[in-house]
């Protein structure tokens, strides 16, 4: 009789991705797709997601929540798990950012950038992690980030939701272990369209990427799809792995 990690690797794949809509969380659906799974797209934006699950094809479904509201994702989860018919993987790649001085960092900035980064990693991983410990195993991959383990000025509220996002993988691996896989991938900078926004607000947006670049030992920023790899070997591959903390940021943590 086959194992459940036998099962995962050799079975079609139902796979529930939060921040689906754009950026890694849509290259990850776009690779699990690619590779014969069933997937849950999970975001706040609609039109977004109908249009990403639109290119995937039949074997894509969306979800509408905010990761940051418990009981929404709640039902998120369990409306995935109806749709696919139970839920094997999930990988909580939503997240929001936003550069702020001290000085300027109020309460509110505090509290959305923690309640999505950390708390909405949290709401989704346990709602998975219950389910998938009833119907006998599968694996949760988190995204952190390299600011998980940096101190960077004006991100005092991402690096801090950032690193609490690999202490909760951590527990929860130890909590769930055998049957539930827990890890995280914590990328550097990566080329999406919310990061070439940010560097296009900028007074030199030729520079700002320049200088970007230069902060990674690797001189690049990370595709989308490179992440979404690393993402689908921790989910998939990555047998033996839990707990597991992914540096995939070109060498920036280790600088």
């Amino acid at each position: 009789m086959m194992d459940r990690e036998q099962q995962l690797r050799t079975e079609p794949l139902r796979v529930l991705i939060t921040g689906a809509s754009s950026g890694l969380g849509e290259a990850t659906a776009r690779l699990f797709a690619k590779r014969g799974a069933t997937v849950s797209l999970l975001g706040r934006r609609p039109a977004e997601l109908q249009r990403v699950a639109g290119e995937i094809g039949t074997c894509a479904h969306i979800v509408v929540a905010d990761v940051s509201d418990a009981l929404a994702v709640r039902n998120a989860v369990q409306s995935a798990v109806h749709a696919m018919g139970g839920l094997d993987v999930a990988v909580n790649a939503a997240g929001v950012a936003g550069n702020i001085a001290l000085e300027d960092l109020t309460e509110d900035h505090w509290h959305e950038v923690l309640q999505t980064n950390l708390s909405g990693t949290f709401y989704v991983a346990r709602e998975a992690a219950l389910h998938m410990r009833r119907s006998g195993g599968g694996s949760i991959v988190n995204v952190a980030s390299d600011l998980a383990a940096m101190g960077v000025p004006g991100l005092i509220h991402y690096c801090a939701a950032k690193a609490g996002v690999v202490g909760l993988t951590r527990a929860m691996a130890m909590e769930l272990a055998p049957h539930v896989r827990v890890n995280v991938v914590c990328p550097g900078p990566i080329d999406t369209a919310m990061q070439r926004a940010e560097l296009a607000a900028a007074p030199d947006p030729f520079e700002a990427r320049t200088l970007k670049e230069r902060t990674v030992p690797l001189n690049r920023l990370a595709d989308p799809d490179e992440v979404a790899a690393a993402i689908y070997f921790l989910a998939v591959d990555g047998t033996f792995a839990t707990g597991t903390s992914m540096a995939f940021d070109g060498g920036t943590s280790a600088a």
